[in-house]
């Protein structure tokens, strides 16, 4: 008994072809992995292999891919390009007025409004139980001349801006407010009460008994100037992001999210919003121009 090992010359697959009497001559045996018909010749110790093909089996099936002569060739309408780049620089817009709107926000509770007048204000002193009518009001660290017009409420003068208001009241803790006056009208009131507007010309100090110094939530305008501006820069970078996505056409979702963050973003109040929800629509519509529309 002979054991030959040789490769199939068509997958390199190796096989075993064992002889009982014999040795030499020209055997036939088939591929274990590809299957093909083989031919093994064993003459002088010399051993080869050989595919047999019959005639109806073609032994090369590569073919060449070639386009059929008559196919038209698809070609993107170029005023749709256009239009994509059209819808990306309203996105871009959006969010540079959304920039500019920040930086206004940022300049316009940092200004010191020197050139306004002084408009009257108001303090309400008051504890838990009763109205306070013999406080100290201390404006930038500057004790104010005011007015007491009962029921805990006093007027002072100042201008708009920010500023730190510091109340002492006997037997109380000192308290200690930030504030921002808007620029406003004299005398500002709601209608039909003769009293000004919480947050705006009328400020309210809840004064603790004891001794020692509490210091009370800053006003509505001074939260909007710490968040507003930050918030507003974020959405416009986003904006930015989504411009380009949409400019090199390469997430049709991705240049949604930035035209959508592009209109909270408020650029000049309204008009960037409006810009922006215009590019939301056109997006939708040229959904199709997007490489990667329905992969993200």
């Amino acid at each position: 008994m002979v054991k030959i090992d040789f490769e199939c010359p068509l997958c390199n697959e190796k096989n075993i072809l064992v002889l009982m009497g014999d040795e030499n001559g020209e055997f036939n045996k088939k591929c274990k992995a590809c299957e093909a018909p083989l031919e093994v010749s064993n003459k002088a110790n010399k051993i080869e292999v050989k595919a047999r093909f019959p005639k109806e089996i073609v032994r090369n099936t590569v073919k060449e891919n070639k386009i059929p002569s008559d196919y038209k060739k698809y070609e993107i309408d170029n005023s749709k390009h256009k239009m994509v780049k059209i819808i990306a620089i309203m996105i871009l817009c959006s969010s540079l007025m959304g920039f500019m709107t920040g930086w206004g926000l940022l300049n316009y509770f940092e200004a010191d409004f020197n050139e306004y007048r002084e408009i009257e204000i108001e303090i309400v002193v008051k504890n838990k139980t009763a109205d306070l009518d013999n406080a100290i009001i201390l404006l930038d660290k500057k004790e104010m001349n005011h007015t007491y017009i009962g029921n805990g409420t006093y007027h002072i003068l100042a201008k708009p801006g920010k500023h730190s208001v510091k109340v002492i009241a006997s037997a109380h803790k000192d308290a200690t407010m930030e504030i921002f006056i808007p620029p406003q009208e004299d005398n500002l009131s709601l209608v039909n009460i003769e009293q000004g507007i919480d947050g705006v010309n009328r400020f309210t100090f809840e004064m603790g008994e004891g001794t020692g110094k509490i210091n009370l939530e800053d006003t509505p305008y001074l939260k909007i100037g710490a968040w507003c501006p930050n918030l507003i820069f974020i959405f416009s970078l986003i904006g930015l992001w989504g411009a380009w996505m949409t400019y090199t056409l390469q997430s049709y979702n991705n240049a949604q999210i930035g035209a959508f963050f592009s209109v909270l973003a408020i650029g000049f109040l309204i008009i960037g919003p409006i810009i922006g929800i215009i590019a939301l629509f056109y997006l939708k519509k040229y959904k199709f121009l997007f490489t990667a529309s329905f992969k993200n």
